[in-house]
């Protein structure tokens, strides 16, 4: 996720539930009887609260805060539901002297393919996403659960470390996820 949508969500979060805490709060005090809760309301003019439905600035009042809470609620939702995608990376060539643009999709796929043809994998899905500031190449393996963890880390790490190599120090990180069937109880057939 992004550090501005991280932001946004943790500043949104902060105001609603500060919000809902003081109020809570309030509500306490005027349920236990607070000397301060009670004078605060003892203050309030009701009748000029409850004729405040009648004023000509309720209904215009209530629609804007229903469109900026509609608004809100937009913009939220399509800052947390856009993709993730990384932008493409740039790397220097010393033969040519140039800078090269590498899109990391198909690195991922590249890495996916190479892991799917080890033993005990039965799928492999590679996408290149932004997590945590940092262009990363996420493959995702489905596999057997009888497969050999161990030579399935080295071959991921290895595919990893040419990775690195071929886009020549750029900061791109490598994120593989072994899932496993569940196991099948041979005496029971489940």
């Amino acid at each position: 996720m992004k550090l501005r949508t991280v932001l946004a969500n943790r500043l949104v979060a902060l105001t609603a539930g500060l919000t809902l805490a003081g109020l809570g709060a309030f509500s306490l005090a005027w349920l236990w009887q607070v000397p301060f809760a009670r004078e605060q309301l003892s203050r309030l003019d009701r009748p000029r609260v409850t004729d405040v439905p009648d004023q000509p600035w309720w209904t215009p009042a209530l629609w804007s805060v229903f469109g900026a809470g509609l608004f809100l609620g937009i913009a939220l939702l399509a800052v947390n539901l856009s993709r993730r995608r990384t932008e493409t990376v740039q790397l220097y060539d010393q033969v040519t002297d140039a800078t090269l643009g590498v899109e990391l999709g198909p690195v991922a796929d590249g890495v996916a393919a190479e892991l799917a043809v080890l033993p005990g994998v039965r799928s492999a899905r590679g996408r290149a996403v932004v997590e945590r500031h940092l262009p990363t190449l996420s493959v995702v393996v489905q596999a057997d659960p009888a497969i050999d963890v161990t030579e399935f880390t080295l071959a991921a790490e290895e595919a990893a470390q040419r990775v690195a190599r071929a886009l020549g120090g750029a900061r791109v990180a490598t994120q593989v996820l072994l899932h496993l069937d569940p196991a099948v109880d041979v005496a029971d057939g489940r």
